[in-house]
């Protein structure tokens, strides 16, 4: 069954509106206006004001180039021609990458036939474009507008627990790695990435409705999102590295002592993530993270032969993977006590992770 969002239906009743009021004016330039309001309606209030701003300077441009040509020159291709190439030149010169393809568009429309001239077409069609632009961005910022916040916080948790799921998964199948088949891997890896893509997208649109006071949780939700595509990476290392250091004398006794180490990370993960933005009074994770990160960091030992030296390397870097994830958990910590303000009781957030 199709779902009908809030932002379908409010283009549907900014169109409608639109339509309403241009043809309240007596003249038949309605899906000029229908256009415009239609693209008004953004998946942000600034977007939609930037959509609207874009959309009436290309209706200047195309407009006013187009009306001068034919004003002075009249129709004819090669005019038609030469003033396309101006209208793109003033684009280029004054950096307006945006507008060029519509006002393009604009000035073929306005340099074609019309029933009323040349002025009279310039005029109602910029009028109609920017009752369509201010009911479009009115709609999308009055009615229902979109909590980019909420939404990204549940983007961020879905992924995190998809990517515990991964880790906990590889962790437990460590002992025989090759158990694991490369399609596998790269097909959970590639479902666990969709979701961080997701959380990534959520919070582009997040950063461009963001106050002032709310930079810092900004900031700690973007690298909350890279620390997972991090994590995502070293797993799939872990268990690479896997295939050649299970044949270490050492691999038994160590692997155990990674498991147990992963599982932590997961644990960590969840009370760090869950806590993104409120402030830590107790110091224990930080703590905890640090001895993770020291403990792994070292190859605790060196190959016995030279039948030794890869596996012993793949060993080492498994070590180091996990501490390469203690280390990004720790230094998100950090980020996340550097850059938030003291909460207010009544703008604390937090989100749980079941």
């Amino acid at each position: 069954m199709l779902r009908i969002g809030p932002r379908l239906w409010k283009t549907g009743l900014a169109v409608a509106l639109t339509y309403l009021l241009v043809s309240l004016t007596g003249h038949h330039y309605e899906v000029y206006g229908c256009v415009a309001a239609a693209l008004a309606v953004a998946p942000s209030a600034n977007r939609s004001l930037r959509t609207m701003g874009n959309q009436i300077a290309a209706n200047l441009l195309g407009g006013l180039v187009g009306s001068l040509a034919i004003l002075l020159f009249g129709p004819g291709p090669i005019v038609i021609g030469g003033t396309v190439v101006l209208v793109l030149l003033i684009s280029q010169q004054f950096g307006w990458k945006d507008l060029a393809a519509t006002a393009v568009t604009v000035t073929l429309f306005v340099m074609a036939p019309h029933a009323d001239s040349v002025t009279t077409y310039t005029a109602w069609r910029l009028l109609s474009v920017l009752i369509g632009s201010v009911v479009g961005t009115a709609v999308n910022a009055l009615i229902l507008p979109p909590d980019y916040r909420q939404m990204t916080l549940k983007a961020v948790e879905r992924a995190g627990l998809a990517l515990d799921a991964f880790v906990l998964s590889v962790s437990d199948r460590l002992a025989d790695p090759a158990a694991i088949t490369k399609r596998e891997i790269l097909a959970t890896a590639s479902s666990v990435e969709a979701q961080i893509g997701e959380a990534r997208r959520l919070a582009s649109l997040l950063s461009e409705s963001a106050r002032p006071d709310q930079l810092g949780q900004k900031e700690v939700t973007e690298r909350a999102i890279k620390v997972l595509s991090s994590l995502l990476e070293r797993i799939q290392v872990i268990h690479k590295a896997a295939l050649a250091a299970q044949r270490a004398a050492e691999f038994p006794v160590m692997l155990a002592e990674i498991q147990q180490a992963l599982t932590a990370l997961v644990a960590h993960r969840q009370a760090l993530y869950a806590s993104l933005f409120t402030p830590d009074t107790t110091r224990q994770l930080p703590e905890l993270l640090a001895e993770i990160e020291q403990r792994f960091e070292s190859p605790a030992g060196l190959p016995a032969s030279a039948e030794e030296v890869e596996p012993f390397f793949r060993l080492y870097r498994m070590r180091s993977s996990v501490s390469y994830m203690a280390n990004r958990l720790g230094r998100l910590h950090v980020a996340k006590e550097a850059a938030l303000p003291p909460v207010l009781a009544d703008r604390e957030v937090v989100y749980s992770i079941s």
